[in-house]
């Protein structure tokens, strides 16, 4: 899931071997997204590895061209963030352009690279972002969740907000227990519910 910060391949050249694995052991990446922390140690991956890469289609020119926008910020403080990003800062959010494998735009199983798995759209802090669900157990939802800032799991970035809402509506009628944010902790069934509930009474 996801190719990370940039220069941090080391980290997970560090982790694969502390588990016993390879880079040619890697089969697939899938991309929640394609901002730059997500994507950053992508194009090394592919050649260590030589795995297909999965990307939503609202996100696969992005990634071709190497450069996502940073998204509209939701809260005070994110907003002057992706205001400074969007005129000051482009070159932070550019990254060394791969080409896709695979292109999805709804549901998508994986079960040929992972038993009772699929991809799920789940748009609204990008255009093409999407959730990995795994038995309809657990998700591992990129940035459409952000369990970093005391008191919330809402992302301080959405492009839209309410399509972000709606999926996290899709989140929770997943069956899934457990999810796994791009930022932060695991979180549980009942913390989406309960900030779900909380949002749309605003």
């Amino acid at each position: 899931m996801d190719a990370g910060h940039p220069g941090k391949i080391k980290n997970l050249q560090i982790a694969l071997e502390r588990n016993h694995i390879n880079f040619t052991d890697i089969v697939l990446v899938v991309l929640t997204h394609t901002h730059y922390d997500h994507v950053s140690c992508l194009a090394e991956i592919k050649e260590k590895s030589g795995a297909k890469i999965l990307v939503h289609a609202e996100e696969k020119e992005c990634l071709e061209k190497g450069t996502t926008p940073f998204p509209e910020g939701t809260l005070w403080f994110s907003r002057i963030i992706s205001r400074i990003g969007n005129t000051f800062m482009l070159s932070k959010s550019r990254y060394k352009p791969v080409s896709s494998d695979i292109v999805v735009s709804d549901e998508y199983d994986l079960d040929r690279y992972i038993p009772h798995a699929k991809i799920i759209s789940t748009p609204g802090h990008t255009a093409g972002s999407i959730s990995l669900v795994i038995k309809n157990e657990v998700a591992f939802v990129g940035d459409t969740l952000f369990n970093v800032i005391p008191g919330t799991i809402f992302p301080p970035f959405a492009d839209d907000v309410p399509k972000l809402l709606k999926s996290w509506e899709v989140l929770i009628d997943s069956g899934c227990r457990t999810f796994y944010p791009g930022h932060g902790r695991p979180l549980t069934f009942k913390k989406l519910k309960d900030s779900y509930g909380k949002m749309i009474k605003k």
